[in-house]
């Protein structure tokens, strides 16, 4: 081998061995960078450099350095002279700082090994930034929102009508109220956003009263009304009428509303002002609290029957009533057994109750163009007698022997059917309708038997002063029916 053979084997080894060198150090230098743990140089979030950071190291420092962001407000709700600054994170959706972090990790990963170099090293002339989501969520705006009802929100106030016994109506002026508009706010901080802009106006609705002092003059004229009686002396049952019917007295029923008379009357408790009266309880007399409402559950119900109103629930007594016909009555119990109807007009309707002596009445208001157009009676109809069953004997060891006193009378069960009557103005009858059935237990009767043993007679009395008087006692008088 010649010397420049030699020569020229050297210089190409030399050669090889400073590309193979050159290669490998840029093979070294393209994975150190493409193979970092950490975001490329060049990325950056709201033009904040995070290049060469860990993603936990973005974060912080994004954290700490945008205080612009996170650290002040970015909008003022204000209503008048309400005002709320928000922050980011009172009403944007859920903070994608994180997610953008991972997103600016990955730029300069996908592709091949030197795809990704070139694309790295582009980052360096070429930066890309990326910017943190101003999308509000509606959740928290609404919650934002919910905070301020109570500053800017207002019930409207219907208006109100009361009529005394004898006197006119008096009618009171009903008031507008606001809601918060929650769409239309949220559309406009969308819009604020968007424009750059730091305040907004909540976006705040008038709400109409559901009836106004118009309304309720269109309802003054007379639909119906019915009266029963009761015993004025009984203190505690007249207590408790007069405690109901105070609660009714001015319920204005809305059009297609159902009134309830457990839902007016409130629970019968002393502390609602009701007192001990007699109840029916299993077909018998009984004490109870609130005896005597169903009296006025009872009224009512007539001078709905003569609205012809809708009866929506109503059952009767498990005993005829002595202040209504069978078939007529109404009974209310806790929250079990309830009177209510439904107000079939378009108008409200005005319900005035009230207490004369010893007279409850009900009278209906409404519409002129509701008042019945035909005379309105009814009938009952016995279609089943129940007798009672035999009398309950109670011995009573301070009356004299064998005599006898009637504590309760007996009462007839039966089955009713109640008809709805309807004349033309020549009392000529039209039609006859079915309303209802109702069954009625029979009551017995319970008397009291003296067991009380005559004193000795003494040896010198004469056959004239050893006569025992005449055992007969009048019965007491019957308890009203107190339901």
């Amino acid at each position: 081998m010649s010397k420049k053979t030699k020569v020229f084997i050297v210089l190409i080894s030399i050669m090889l061995v400073g590309i193979i060198g050159l290669v490998f150090f840029q093979l070294n230098d393209i994975l150190s960078v493409v193979n970092s743990n950490k975001i490329y140089t060049g990325i950056t979030i709201n033009n904040i450099e995070i290049g060469g950071l860990t993603k936990k190291e973005a974060f912080e420092k994004l954290l700490e350095k945008d205080k612009k962001i996170f650290g002040t407000p970015i909008l003022n709700l204000y209503y008048k002279n309400v005002n709320k600054d928000l922050y980011y994170n009172d009403i944007m959706a859920n903070n994608n700082l994180e997610e953008l972090i991972a997103k600016a990790f990955d730029i300069g990963r996908e592709g091949t090994i030197i795809d990704r170099y070139i694309g790295v090293k582009s980052l360096v002339k070429n930066p890309r930034n990326l910017d943190i989501s101003y999308t509000p969520d509606k959740e928290k705006v609404a919650k934002v929102l919910e905070d301020l009802k109570k500053e800017i929100e207002v019930n409207p106030i219907n208006a109100s009508m009361l009529k005394s016994k004898d006197t006119s109506f008096v009618i009171k002026a009903g008031k507008e109220g606001k809601k918060i508009n929650l769409d239309k706010t949220f559309d406009e901080i969308n819009v604020a956003l968007n424009e750059k802009e730091t305040k907004v106006k909540v976006y705040v609705d008038v709400v109409k009263p559901e009836f106004t002092s118009k309304d309720l003059e269109k309802i003054q004229t007379q639909i119906s009304t019915y009266s029963t009686k009761f015993n004025k002396n009984d203190i505690s049952r007249s207590t408790n009428l007069q405690v109901a019917t105070s609660l009714i007295n001015g319920s204005i029923v809305k059009p297609g509303e159902i009134f309830s008379v457990n839902n007016t009357i409130k629970a019968r408790t002393e502390a609602n002002g009701y007192k001990t009266a007699h109840v029916i309880v299993n077909g018998e007399y009984v004490d109870g609290i609130g005896g005597g409402i169903c009296q006025v559950a009872t009224t009512l119900y007539n001078a709905v029957l003569y609205a012809e109103f809708q009866v929506v629930e109503r059952r009767n007594h498990s005993l005829t009533s002595a202040y209504v016909k069978p078939g007529r009555d109404a009974t209310v119990s806790g929250s079990t057994l309830d009177f209510k109807f439904k107000n079939t007009t378009n108008k409200p309707i005005y319900l005035q109750g009230y207490i004369d002596g010893g007279t409850i009445n009900y009278t209906i208001y409404g519409g002129e163009e509701y008042v019945p157009k035909n005379k309105i009676d009814f009938e009952y109809v016995v279609i089943k007698r129940i007798p009672p069953p035999p009398e309950k004997i109670v011995e009573d060891p301070t009356m004299e022997l064998g005599k006898r006193k009637v504590k309760e009378k007996s009462k007839e069960g039966m089955v009713v059917k109640l008809y709805k009557l309807t004349y033309d103005a020549n009392n000529v009858l039209l039609k006859k309708e079915y309303v209802s059935q109702s069954t009625y237990k029979a009551m017995r009767a319970e008397v009291a038997v003296g067991t009380k043993q005559p004193k000795a007679v003494p040896t010198t009395t004469t056959l004239q002063d050893s006569i025992i008087g005449s055992d007969i006692v009048q019965p007491v008088n019957e308890q009203p029916e107190n339901n």
